[in-house]
């Protein structure tokens, strides 16, 4: 027999919404965020769960977050891209500029141009793409049941960063910026 007072339609609405986002979420945990007893949320979550339309949302939502989550992926892979390619040409502008230094003195103002143009090389961010774009696959292959761990791999990235990092502080050293 129900005691209390019955639970108003906004209340059981804010619980589905919590196991549409979450449908794995504990009765403790959505009664702490609704104000409601955890024997309440038992309930509503076992009717919920009962409805063939709580399993087509959630998988529509899978699927729709998979797809979004590649076209991330996507434009996070072109602007990478584009970024190693600068950082490509750039690195011959940093050996020439190296050249320059190490060749001969130089004027204040060639300095000032040194130092304004090294600026204009310097790869900025890609560490916080890679990170995103790594962290979007993840939560992908993860949606998509795929593996999420390789074991083995061996990339040229971190390496080619260092180069132009070290590259870029002793042109820095060589002019006294």
């Amino acid at each position: 027999m129900a005691r209390g007072k019955p639970t108003s339609e906004a209340k059981k609405e804010q619980v589905k919404a919590l196991l549409y986002l979450n449908p794995d979420a504990s009765d403790t945990d959505i009664a702490r965020e609704t104000n409601l007893p955890r024997s309440t949320v038992h309930y509503i979550k076992r009717d919920v769960m009962d409805t063939d339309d709580f399993e087509q949302v959630r998988q529509a939502k899978k699927a729709e977050f998979i797809s979004e989550a590649w076209e991330v992926v996507k434009k996070a892979l072109a602007l990478t891209n584009k970024r190693f390619t600068k950082a490509l040409e750039d690195e011959e502008a940093i050996e020439e500029l190296i050249d320059v230094v190490q060749d001969g003195e130089l004027t204040q103002a060639q300095k000032k141009a040194l130092t304004s143009r090294l600026t204009g090389l310097q790869m900025t961010n890609i560490r916080d793409i890679a990170v995103a774009l790594g962290t979007i696959y993840d939560k992908q292959a993860l949606a998509s049941g795929e593996p999420t761990i390789i074991s083995e791999r061996q990339e040229p990235t971190p390496d080619l960063v260092k180069e132009l990092e070290d590259k870029i502080k002793r042109l820095k050293q060589l002019t006294g910026s």
